[in-house]
């Protein structure tokens, strides 16, 4: 199975992929992850983020998604990811709507590559921290929240796809995805 987990920054995906990872042995994970290109380029992000950041992050993340064809893997973010901070930016009238238009084209292509989606939405139980690539502001983070539910609905309505939520503790979370798969 192929499984994709998204959501907001600052709610433990990466967290909760090294502890899936030591339930499920089986499955691999690639090495690099989207925050090691922001970090190697020097890329501001969330609230500061750029049209030619997202372009960097989607065009990393379509590549990752496409040369990763393994059947047991697990991707700390996806290309639905990309689209929602692209498009919470345009929102913001910091991004070109042909820009948002070319990333959902860049999406609907990954889509099928995913068996699963797992949203890991904010949740008042995991606290604030800044790692270096996190926004602390907490309208920002809802409105990030908020439009990643507003793109998951339509995307699992309108494409046939299979999203999940998790939440919980650690442990609850591992439990949750064990009945899943």
């Amino acid at each position: 199975m192929r499984i994709a987990v998204t959501g907001p920054q600052n709610t433990g995906k990466t967290s909760f992929i090294e502890d899936f990872l030591k339930e499920f042995p089986n499955y691999q994970t690639p090495e690099k992850t989207h925050r090691d290109i922001v970090k190697e380029k020097g890329l501001n992000i969330n609230q500061l983020t750029t049209l030619e950041t997202q372009k960097e992050i989607r065009d990393y993340l379509f590549e990752q998604m496409r040369q990763n064809t393994e059947h047991n893997v697990i991707f700390d973010r996806c290309m639905v990811d990309n689209y929602v901070y692209t498009y919470v930016q345009y929102e913001a009238g910091n991004i070109p709507k042909w820009f948002v238009d070319e990333t959902e084209t860049f999406l609907k292509d990954t889509l099928q590559t995913v068996d699963m989606y797992l949203f890991i939405p904010t949740a008042l139980s995991v606290p604030l921290v800044n790692k270096g690539t996190r926004d602390l502001d907490k309208s920002y983070i809802d409105n990030v929240n908020n439009n990643f539910l507003k793109v998951l609905f339509d995307l699992a309505r309108k494409n046939n796809i299979t999203i999940k939520v998790i939440s919980g503790s650690r442990e609850e979370r591992i439990a949750q995805v064990r009945k899943l798969i």
